[in-house]
């Protein structure tokens, strides 16, 4: 069994980051990917504080990308362009910020960059984890993945 949990558009929100961890360390995923829109390097450090993998790709507000990765990998997290494509436990994993059209040739595709929860489709299965940092909606949401059944489970924080 494979899961993943899910995140984006943190936006500085320290709190939210922070409620984030919490419940990913605690529910125990295989792996947290962050979908886009990190913003500051800080908020790194407290991403850093997740017990498992983290992997993420850069959002259109994430603007000095060198300076996020390389403070990234003193947390030992890998920050990549979009869209970055993963194996994990026999699935194809396509992650990007903005929301392809196209969707990529993949069995799961995980975007942020609307604020929307979104949990759509089986060729790929689309997930949108919504807003971590709730500041347009004022709801804070993260998600999990479990890649054998396609489930989908949207935690507030």
């Amino acid at each position: 069994m494979s899961r993943i949990g899910v995140m984006s558009d943190t936006h500085d929100h320290l709190d939210n980051v922070r409620k984030a961890v919490a419940l990913f360390n605690r529910l125990k995923p295989d792996l947290v990917v962050h979908c886009g829109d990190i913003v500051a390097q800080f908020v790194l450090k407290e991403i850093g504080g997740l017990r498992m993998p983290v992997s993420g790709v850069y959002g259109n507000c994430d603007g000095d990308r060198a300076a996020l990765r390389e403070r990234a990998e003193e947390f030992g997290l890998a920050l990549h362009d979009g869209p970055y494509g993963f194996d994990l436990g026999g699935k194809r994993i396509v992650v990007s910020h903005q929301p392809l059209k196209p969707l990529p040739d993949c069995d799961f595709y995980l975007h942020g960059h609307t604020h929307k929860l979104r949990h759509e489709g089986t060729g790929p299965a689309v997930v949108n984890p919504g807003e971590a940092c709730g500041w347009l909606s004022g709801r804070a949401t993260v998600a999990m993945l479990d890649t054998d059944t396609a489930e989908v489970e949207f935690h507030d924080l």
